[in-house]
C-alpha cells in the first residue's frame, strides 16, 4: 500500500523551525520533500547542540528531505530555483516576502508560470507585517499574557508552540489545497501568519474574555474554568483535576480528608476560586506518598491526575518509545506525528539530509 501522498512533490525554501515543519509533516506522509538551502546551509544546522554531526534543531524538523543547495540571491541560481519550484505541486516558503519576490519565488509569480502549483507562505504577522518569531507571536496576542504565575510578569511558553503549530496548520492548508485542485485543476496560494495561528489557539481563552474578562487572566498552574490543583508529592508535584463533585469526594475519600461535605467546596466554582486553600488543606496527607502511589490511587478512584515530569522523565519513558511517538535516527531523537491510523501508511522515517560535499 503506498503512502497517502506518495508521489506530491514538494520545494521548501525555509529556515529555522515553522515552514520546515509543514515540510516535515507532509514528508512524513509520503510527500517527496526537497528543500533547498543557501550554500553554507539553514542556520539551524549551526544552532544548539549537536545530535550526532548534525544539530539536534535542524534534525528535529527536517526528517524525510532531500537537500538542495542554491543562492537565490543570485540570478543564475535564482533562475534554477525557480525552475525547480514551477516543476513541483507544492512550494513552501518562510522567507522574507520581499526576498522571494525579488527571485521571482512568490505566489503569483509561481502560479503565472505553473497555475496548479499550490504556494504556501509562512511570515511572523502576514506578508506586508513585520518580522516575527514564535516569542513575539505569543507576545502580541496576548499568550504570553496568560502564562505565568498569578502576581508576576507573563512568560513564553518554554517550548516553540506557535512556531510548530503553524507548520500543521500550513500542511492542512495543503491538504485542502489539494482536493481543491483535484476537483478544478486549480493551484492556490496559502498564506498563514504566526501571529494568526498563536490567536487561534487562543480562541477559548478569546471567547471567556469576551463574554468577563476575569476569567482570561493570568492563573498560573490554575484552569481558567475548573478547580486544577497542583499537589506536593513526597518526590515532585502532582496535577489533579477536579471537575465534578465526584470528582472532589473521590479526592477527599483517597487522600483521608474529612472535607466532602464542606460548604466552601461544594460547586465547581467555589473549588476554583478556592484552590490555593485546597492545596494547602491537602498538602500534608499529599506529602505522604510519591506521585507513582499517588497516581495509582488517584486514578483507580476515578480523579484525572498525572505527575508533573521534566524532559528527563519523559524521554525514558517505556510506552513512548515502545509506541513509536519517540524514537531515533542515528544520534537524533525524533518525535513521531501524534496519529494513529488503522490503514493509512506512514513511511519508513529517514534522517535529516547532509549538505552536499561541495556546498
Amino acid at each position: 500500500m503506498a503512502a497517502v501522498l506518495q508521489g506530491l512533490k514538494v520545494v521548501e525554501f525555509t529556515h529555522m523551525v515553522a515552514g520546515p515543519s509543514c515540510g516535515q509533516v507532509l514528508g512524513d506522509f509520503g510527500a517527496d520533500v526537497t528543500k533547498v538551502e543557501p550554500p553554507q546551509g539553514d542556520v539551524t544546522r549551526r544552532m544548539g547542540p549537536m545530535a550526532g554531526d548534525v544539530a539536534a534543531l535542524y534534525a528535529s524538523t527536517n526528517r524525510n528531505k532531500k537537500v538542495v543547495c542554491l543562492d537565490i540571491t543570485q540570478p543564475d541560481q535564482a533562475a534554477k530555483a525557480q525552475a525547480l519550484a514551477c516543476a513541483a505541486d507544492v512550494v513552501i516558503s518562510n522567507l522574507s516576502p520581499a526576498m522571494l519576490a525579488k527571485a521571482g519565488l512568490d505566489g503569483p509569480a509561481l502560479r503565472k508560470i505553473n497555475p496548479r502549483v499550490i504556494s504556501v507562505i509562512i511570515t511572523g504577522f502576514g506578508a506586508a507585517g513585520p518580522a516575527g518569531t514564535d516569542g513575539l507571536a505569543q507576545a502580541s496576542t496576548g499568550l504570553m499574557s496568560a502564562t505565568g504565575p498569578v502576581g508576576g510578569p507573563g512568560f513564553r511558553t518554554g517550548a516553540s508552540v506557535v512556531d510548530v503549530t503553524t507548520g500543521v496548520w500550513a500542511a492542512l492548508g495543503v491538504l485542502a489545497a489539494l482536493d481543491h485542485r483535484r476537483q478544478t485543476g486549480e493551484g492556490d496560494c496559502i498564506q498563514v501568519s504566526l501571529a494568526d495561528t498563536c490567536l487561534y489557539m487562543q480562541y477559548a481563552q478569546i471567547g471567556l474574555h469576551g463574554a468577563d474578562p476575569k476569567f482570561a487572566r493570568r492563573n498560573g498552574n490554575h484552569s481558567t474554568v475548573s478547580c486544577t490543583p497542583m499537589m506536593n508529592a513526597s518526590d515532585g508535584r502532582l496535577l489533579t483535576t477536579v471537575l465534578t463533585s465526584k470528582h472532589w469526594q473521590a479526592l477527599c475519600r483517597t487522600a483521608g480528608l474529612p472535607l466532602e461535605d464542606d460548604p466552601r467546596f461544594a460547586t465547581n466554582e467555589l473549588r476554583w476560586e478556592a484552590q490555593a486553600l485546597i492545596e494547602e488543606l491537602f498538602d500534608p496527607a499529599m506529602r505522604q506518598k510519591t506521585r507513582a502511589e499517588w497516581t495509582r490511587l488517584l486514578r483507580a478512584a476515578g480523579v484525572p491526575c498525572g505527575p508533573e515530569r521534566d524532559y528527563a522523565e519523559v524521554v525514558q519513558d517505556d510506552d513512548l518509545h515502545r509506541r513509536g511517538m519517540l524514537f531515533r535516527l542515528g544520534e537524533s531523537l525524533q518525535v513521531r506525528m501524534p496519529l494513529e491510523f488503522e490503514n493509512t501508511e506512514r513511511v519508513e522515517a529517514r534522517p535529516p539530509p547532509r549538505l552536499p560535499a561541495s556546498a
